[in-house]
């Protein structure tokens, strides 16, 4: 029986997991590395360190708007590419962690900038996504190094919301009015009443199935049913638990609205679900060891981020500009660096992050 367990555990981690099978090419398969690199990039949007993942979830993105899996894609090469020229450590490109951040940029332009297959739309997400390797060394350093908490997508929270109130100042930005214009809402209160993008009324399990779906589509800035279900094949690809985890996190953010009286339009899109659904992938076994306890804390803290994310809607509204992966980020963050002290819930470091199957294994 150990054997059998030993061998099924082999061909888990080679073709799904972590795909060892492409983990370690030998350096002068350069130009492989590199792509498999940048596709474990598009992975780590949600810490899954696989390329078939990161290969899926461009396929997910392209179902819904090609020019923007070309981006996104493409960011997450340019950023990867740039921590190569930059000499970064050979490791953490290949890992994925120059790329991410990338990818998201990436996936801004075609999302809030105006004109597919705009030559200038792609210079411009795409030098932002080469700007964002630099700044991802820098909170590596910062969060990783010194405070031993995860850097998530720092990067592209902060450059991204720049990128949006820098869009509508400049020629080249294109900035899609319909998206980045200011939100007024003292004036009136939310509708909580449940509605589909027509306006139409729908029941709660319409709305929450919705919801939960678009939350982990909207993590791609996607609004797509089809691409929040690519999404969890994705995540499954590397780890069924933080697939399992992704969906009760985007449930969580939906049910958190509700009960908040949040608008109901905005839940059936599932903006108040996709912050919960990377929190509850990261708490759940990866930031946190792999525990009932840490899946109870990932559920609080996906619950968190939707209190996190109608409040920051608020505050950058008038603006123009949404709260983006800020959220997550604040809420992850906050709880790597609360927990480090307990003795009953435990912090992972950063050096040892994998999936929470490989977490249980080792714990066994």
């Amino acid at each position: 029986m150990h054997q059998r367990n030993s061998v099924r555990n082999a061909w888990f981690d080679r073709y799904t997991g972590t795909f060892s099978l492409s983990q370690n090419l030998p350096e002068q398969y350069q130009a492989l590395s590199i792509l498999d690199g940048s596709l474990r990039g598009v992975g780590q949007i949600f810490l899954m360190n696989n390329p078939l993942s990161g290969l899926l979830l461009v396929v997910a993105v392209a179902t819904a708007s090609p020019w923007g899996a070309l981006l996104f894609l493409g960011g997450s090469l340019v950023g990867t590419l740039t921590a190569l020229l930059l000499g970064m450590p050979r490791g953490l490109w290949r890992a994925g962690l120059y790329g991410f951040n990338g990818a998201l940029v990436g996936i801004l332009g075609p999302v809030f900038l105006a004109g597919d297959w705009n030559l200038w739309v792609a210079v411009f997400t795409l030098l932002a996504a080469a700007l964002s390797t630099p700044i991802m060394h820098t909170t590596i350093i910062i969060f990783v190094e010194k405070l031993g908490v995860p850097a998530l997508s720092i990067t592209f929270g902060v450059l991204g919301v720049l990128l949006l109130l820098l869009a509508p100042s400049v020629a080249y930005g294109r900035a899609d009015p319909a998206l980045i214009v200011p939100v007024e809402r003292l004036g009136t209160s939310a509708d909580p009443v449940l509605r589909s993008a027509t306006g139409a009324a729908v029941s709660v399990n319409e709305g929450l199935l919705n919801a939960t779906l678009r939350g982990l589509s909207e993590v791609l800035l996607m609004d797509s049913l089809l691409v929040g279900l690519l999404v969890i094949i994705a995540i499954a690809l590397c780890s069924p638990i933080a697939a399992g985890l992704a969906v009760a996190g985007s449930l969580t953010g939906a049910l958190t609205a509700i009960v908040m009286g949040a608008d109901g339009h905005e839940i059936y899109l599932g903006l108040w679900g996709y912050n919960g659904a990377v929190v509850a992938v990261a708490l759940g076994g990866i930031v946190l060891e792999a525990q009932w306890r840490s899946v109870a804390v990932a559920i609080v803290g996906a619950s968190a981020s939707a209190l996190l994310f109608g409040a920051l809607s608020e505050f950058l509204g008038p603006y123009g500009v949404v709260p983006l992966s800020l959220p997550l980020v604040m809420v992850i963050i906050g709880t790597a660096l609360a927990v480090q002290g307990m003795s009953r819930i435990h912090a992972v470091d950063p050096a040892d992050y994998s999936t929470a199957e490989q977490r249980l294994r080792i714990r066994a």
